[in-house]
């Protein structure tokens, strides 16, 4: 495995705090889908919590992803039955979640792919 570059380091560290991010909100769902009662007090939590997502996925660069959070936070937010708002909101989780897995492992992959070219060229003892 290749050493990961400062700014790598960097975006890989976002990434993880993006991910707590979704854990944290993945979890309100979870207790949304489950509450007999105060349905609408955890809605609204969840809610303001993917409102500051949305915020913080734009900051860093990822609008689509933004936009995901922004249709939850409406959601969340809106009337209908506690049922479709969980199906939406699960969907809309899991779609971040695989996005920001994937990006992580696209940062990894070319981490380790600059690395390997870097362990290519320092042999110097060899002729062409």
């Amino acid at each position: 495995m290749g050493v990961i570059g400062p700014r790598d380091q960097a975006k890989l560290a976002a990434l993880a705090d993006l991910t707590r991010a979704t854990q944290t909100i993945y979890g309100l769902t979870e207790q949304f889908a489950a509450a007999r009662s105060d349905e609408d007090q955890i809605a609204q939590q969840i809610k303001r919590r993917c409102g500051r997502f949305k915020r913080v996925l734009m900051t860093a660069g990822f609008a689509q992803l933004a936009q995901l959070a922004g249709d939850m936070e409406h959601a969340a937010g809106r009337s209908g039955s506690q049922r479709s708002k969980t199906r939406i909101l699960r969907e809309g989780m899991s779609a971040i979640r695989n996005q920001l897995d994937m990006e992580e492992r696209l940062i990894r992959k070319a981490s380790s792919d600059e690395a390997g070219v870097e362990v290519k060229e320092k042999p110097a003892g060899e002729k062409p």
